[in-house]
């Protein structure tokens, strides 16, 4: 390891000694080193600029520590917003995306979707299985109840079924809140489409595309979004009802909802003040176009044509609201029609309008005062319009970002800074980063977005009103937000980060690896090297490491199916070492069973017992199983004076046992508790000489 430096190793009168020692050799005739000579006078004060600059160079700033955490591929992560879920009524009315709701705090939230004004009307919820219906719906209602829609039975799986007194417009879109089992926890999903099983979504027989499906069929709350079909006849009851069969249940838990809700959308704890919407415009002197949030409903307006030359802001257009937004139409007429963004139309909080415009004065390092009204601005997004000095003269607008920090960034970079303490933006000297153009209205911001970050987390159970009418709505919990990461906090993430590797080295690191298999839950892993089940010896003629795996939520024995089986040997072969081979193997259990004579004073705990076990199997997978082990848990128990007898059997799983009763386990099996029998004898019972 490299050893930190101390570059402040002086003192200013060890400074001055040191000078002072040296001045014999250096000027012979300078006799008088008193401190009322003039030059002594100078070497003191050179002496003290001298302990100046080694304590600067000795501190270990912020912003150094930003640079060394960038080489070794870390950055400050930026603030995020908070989402929840706002449940409004049948009869509520239709509503835009970004539509602004507050607490009674006046925290700002908006939504992240639109409202319909006809929505899906939800009548009956049932579980099926052939002809027979149960009702869950009333079950459901506010006690936050669990049921099992897909549970088997001795000839067929159920069903759920979903009836609808009216269909809405537009897709099906449901919300399902899952119950999360308890256990292992699932890893994050890879991608959209992966899923632990199979769901067919049908409407009387027909069945239905699915458009989104943001619970990985029901493994999480989320919603799912259906194309309803063009001929959606009524059935039963005079209702519209979707069926939700199982048609691969996969190997990992049973679904277990608490609800389904067809008026449930999510929002996001957000404001936003300024936002950019592009269009690829065709050449018509009266293009129009349609904004369709609420945010540009009443919003200030500024657009921007491209022409073959560049960006260019034009005052001829018209605007109108609408419905469903806002209607701008201008003239397109002299537009470049090259395939890309050609209109960029910058919708402004009308409220703040005035406060998104900077004047510049083209000085390097310009800084600009947001005055964000102690909120922060999500980076993500955040993007300004300058006036910018283009390569053939021109001034023209251009788009510029946010960076972390300009020190990378070149002389002609169109980049600043955002400070979230200070609330300013920075912009480069020339060098780092390029200079803004002096004017009136230089700046403008075209995308911004402010948050509370983690101030915006609140409870379940509250509620939200909409600015417009007031309308007040239930509202989950908001989770997710946070604030930016401090540099010590990034600091500690690349700490946890090196003290686990991220390829296969140790079967330790193999076994940690496989647990972290995107999309599945593994309760436990184990890695065997040099074991090859496909040998008859087991033992590999190749560098092979084979992995046993057990799904999570399986039951009390589960087995990973071949699909759970793919994706772990899928994700460790990314992360094994060039010529090894990996095997992903389900488990093979073996039943032990355990009889044991025990002398008590008491009611020794049978079922505390198996619990011990248990515990004691789970952790022998692939090892060796004594009898003296066994013994002394059984001592442990309470009540328990002597143990007379233990006796393990082993049975299957090609467990071998010795005279000793020492069971070996091979390195694919598990063993588990088979049967149990302990014999309580009284404390008076003499043992050696078997009699009272």
């Amino acid at each position: 390891m490299l050893k930190s430096r101390n570059l402040d190793d002086q003192t200013y009168a060890q400074i001055v000694e040191a000078a002072e020692g040296r001045l014999p050799w250096l000027c012979p005739v300078w006799t008088d080193h008193n401190a009322h000579d003039p030059g002594i006078t100078v070497l003191e004060l050179m002496a003290w600029y001298k302990e100046m600059q080694q304590y600067h160079l000795n501190q270990f700033t912020d912003a150094l520590r930003c640079k060394l955490l960038k080489l070794a591929g870390v950055s400050p992560r930026p603030a995020a917003a908070a989402v929840c879920t706002v449940e409004l009524d049948a009869d509520a009315p239709a509503r835009l995306e970004l539509a602004r709701l507050r607490t009674q705090e006046g925290i700002p939230f908006e939504l992240a979707e639109p409202v319909p004004a006809r929505r899906p009307r939800l009548a009956r919820v049932c579980v099926a299985r052939g002809t027979e219906r149960m009702d869950v719906g009333e079950l459901l209602g506010g006690r936050r109840m669990t049921f099992q829609p897909f549970g088997g039975g001795r000839v067929e799986r159920s069903c759920l079924r979903v009836g609808f007194s009216a269909l809405g417009e537009g897709p099906l879109r449901l919300w399902f809140d899952v119950k999360e089992p308890s256990g292992a926890p699932r890893n994050p999903f890879e991608s959209p489409e992966q899923a632990p099983r199979v769901l067919r979504w049908a409407a009387e027989g027909q069945t239905l595309e699915v458009l989104l499906d943001e619970t990985h069929a029901l493994s999480r709350s989320g919603c799912v979004t259906l194309a309803r079909p063009e001929e959606w006849p009524a059935g039963e009851d005079g209702l519209y009802w979707l069926t939700v069969s199982l048609e691969d249940a996969g190997c990992e838990e049973s679904v277990r909802l608490s609800g389904v809700f067809t008026g449930r959308y999510r929002a996001v704890q957000r404001e936003t003040w300024a936002k950019s919407h592009c269009f690829r415009a065709q050449a018509a002197p009266d293009w129009q176009t349609e904004l369709t949030d609420a945010q540009a409903r009443e919003a200030e307006l500024a657009v921007f044509l491209r022409q073959e030359d560049g960006w260019v802001q034009t005052a001829d257009w018209q605007a109108a609201p609408t419905e469903a937004g806002r209607l701008i139409r201008t003239d397109t007429t002299r537009t470049a029609q090259d395939g890309a963004d050609n209109v960029r139309i910058v919708t402004l909080d009308p409220a703040r309008a005035r406060r998104l415009l900077f004047d510049a004065k083209g000085l390097p390092g310009e800084t600009f005062f947001l005055d964000l009204e102690g909120r922060t601005v999500l980076t993500d997004t955040f993007a300004l319009l300058c006036e910018t000095l283009e390569r053939d003269g021109a001034v023209r607008p251009a788009l510029w970002r946010c960076v972390d920090d300009l020190s990378q960034c070149g002389p002609r970079d169109r980049a600043f800074t955002y400070d979230p303490v200070r609330e300013t933006v920075t912009f480069g000297d020339g060098e780092h980063g390029a200079l803004l153009r002096r004017g009136t209205g230089a700046v403008l911001a075209a995308d911004m977005t402010l948050s509370c970050g983690s101030g915006g987390n609140i409870p379940a159970g509250g509620q939200l009103r909409f600015d417009g009418d007031g309308a007040c709505v239930r509202c989950g919990a908001a989770e997710g937000g946070a604030d930016r990461e401090t540099v010590l906090q990034a600091q500690e993430r690349l700490a946890r980060r090196l003290e686990n590797s991220h390829k296969c080295v140790s079967a330790a690191d193999y076994e940690r690896l496989a647990r972290q298999t995107p999309g599945l839950r593994v309760a436990a892993a184990r890695a065997l090297p040099a074991y090859d089940p496909e040998e008859p010896t087991g033992v590999s003629r190749t560098p092979t490491v084979t992995v046993v795996v057990i799904p999570g939520g399986g039951g009390e024995r589960p087995m990973p199916d071949a699909r759970f089986l793919a994706a772990v040997q899928r994700w460790l072969d990314g992360l094994r070492p060039i010529g090894t081979r990996v095997l992903a193997v389900p488990p093979v259990y073996a039943d032990i069973s355990v009889s044991a004579s025990v002398i008590c004073d008491g009611a020794a705990d049978e079922a505390l017992l198996a619990d011990r076990l248990r515990a004691y199997f789970a952790e022998k997978s692939g090892g060796t199983i004594r009898t003296e082990e066994a013994a002394a848990l059984i001592q442990a128990l309470p009540g328990v004076l002597r143990v007379k007898e233990v006796e393990l059997r082993a049975l299957g799983g090609g467990c071998r046992q010795d005279r000793s009763g020492e069971i070996r386990l091979p390195g694919q099996t598990v063993p588990c508790l088979g049967r149990l029998r302990l014999e309580r004898l009284p404390a008076e019972w003499d043992g050696a000489a078997g009699r009272r």
